[in-house]
């Protein structure tokens, strides 16, 4: 194993009740996100956890995890979201620290957390939309029979 390798293996996931714990500039850098930094916090505060009768408790479908070094260091995080009626998973956001960007490393200890967690909850499918499928091809994702199809407004109309 390279020492590139050991260093995020060193890496643990924590599931997170609030994003506060997330550093800014992480949300910031994700690339093409259709939603704004603060709107994330905003909406992670109101969707990690929810109301009942007893109190608060974890949302299931709602799933915000922190990627931490040894010293609880946030170092990247995860959020992805359960759909209710068909049990798939869907994979909103993963962004890493950039002194992590090598190798697909990043990639592959994402992807080794979701499956992990795919056969705990017994989910049968992740989609996992990305403007970089090859990174996920590379970690057994495969390119979906489902095309994600888009319509947008434009200012005209």
């Amino acid at each position: 194993m390279s020492d590139k390798e050991k260093k995020i293996e060193e890496l643990k996931w924590v599931r997170l009740l609030s994003p506060v714990h997330i550093p800014r500039y992480l949300i910031d850098q994700v690339r093409d996100k259709n939603y704004d930094t603060d709107d994330f916090i905003k909406y992670q505060e109101l969707n990690c956890l929810v109301a009942d009768n007893q109190g608060f408790k974890v949302n299931p479908f709602n799933h915000l995890y922190a990627l931490v070094d040894n010293g609880n260091l946030v170092k990247g995080f995860l959020w992805f979201v359960i759909e209710p009626l068909t049990k798939d998973l869907l994979v909103n956001t993963f962004s890493m620290d950039k002194e992590y960007w090598f190798g697909g490393y990043a990639m592959k200890k994402a992807s080794d957390h979701i499956k992990d967690l795919m056969k705990k909850m017994k989910i049968k499918k992740c989609f996992w939309s990305t403007n970089y499928p090859k990174h996920s091809e590379r970690q057994g994702f495969k390119r979906s029979r489902s095309v994600l199809m888009e319509y947008a407004l434009d200012e005209n109309n």
